[in-house]
């Protein structure tokens, strides 16, 4: 337990010493926060307005649905960048000295996941004070203290799933280019995975299923039941429920998958079975490309 402990101290080290890669691992997150002020927020404010009127509750509401996006992304974006480490130990041999001392492999390995996991919560409880305070000045209501218990176990799962999700993602490559590479693709997907580019009854059939078979937007989907509970009953009070069962359904706040509606039961049970099924497949991947 010393050991691991020692090395997950020195992995975080390693990580807050290189400002650039804490820079770009937030870099997706600010890209839908452009995006959110200059098109999102009209367009979904607009799409409302069809149905009842356009009201400061409304503002909130939406900034609730775009919020739950974002802490979403900053679980994957914060881990992922945290196993740049593990790319950098590989390349500069560090890790064949791992290898060498008497050290486990499961615990090398358990200490890049901790070091993620640990980075993964800090920057999402930094990034879900700074929604509640943005959701405050624009209007809205800080969650309950219940809610906010909630919120505080999804963004936990959020970030386990990340942890174990972006390790068996970073064993496949070997380089720091490749894992920048890496690095861009997920970026670049995860915006629209997690349904905050796009609406989800904007796209077509096919890719509203892979969003909905993806697991990571399963924690999106939770957080924007929670966050969004309370402003939802307030706008649409007196809307018939069929408007507001198509307007869950096309903003992704709930999954209609093969005519069924996902629970939020399915979603967690989603969730916590592909936390288990990427990290046996993990261990056994390091313990063969480290053999």
């Amino acid at each position: 337990m010393e050991a691991l402990m020692s090395l997950v101290q020195r992995n975080s080290k390693v990580f807050r010493r290189d400002k650039t890669q804490v820079f770009f691992s937030l870099l997706s997150v600010i890209i839908v926060i452009v995006l959110y002020a200059l098109f999102l927020q009209k367009m979904q404010v607009d799409a409302i307005e069809r149905i009842t009127e356009a009201t400061p509750e409304v503002i909130t509401m939406v900034n609730e649905w775009v919020v739950a996006g974002l802490l979403s992304m900053i679980a994957v974006s914060s881990t992922l960048s945290a196993y740049g480490i593990a790319i950098k130990d590989q390349e500069s041999k560090a890790m064949a000295d791992f290898l060498t001392a008497p050290l486990s492999r499961a615990t090398i390995q358990m200490s890049y996941v901790l070091n993620a996991l640990i980075i993964g919560c800090i920057f999402s409880f930094i990034a879900l004070i700074g929604c509640e305070i943005f959701i405050v000045a624009t209007g809205g209501k800080l969650l309950s203290l219940a809610h906010f218990v909630q919120v505080l176990g999804i963004i936990l799962l959020s970030v386990l799933l990340a942890s174990v999700l972006n390790l068996f993602l970073s064993l496949f490559v070997s380089t720091q280019n490749a894992f920048s590479t890496l690095g861009t693709i997920v970026g670049t997907l995860l915006g629209f995975l997690c349904g905050v580019y796009v609406p989800l009854g904007a796209l077509p059939s096919f890719a509203q299923n892979l969003i909905m078979y993806f697991p990571v937007s399963h924690t999106t989907l939770l957080l924007r039941n929670t966050f969004m509970e309370s402003s939802i009953a307030n706008v649409f009070e007196g809307t018939p429920v069929s408007y507001v069962n198509d307007y869950k359904i096309n903003y992704g706040i709930v999954y209609e998958l093969h005519g069924n509606t996902l629970s939020a039961s399915t979603s967690i049970i989603i969730i916590i079975g592909t936390i288990l099924v990427l990290a046996i497949a993990s261990f056994l991947l390091f313990k063969r490309k480290y053999k």
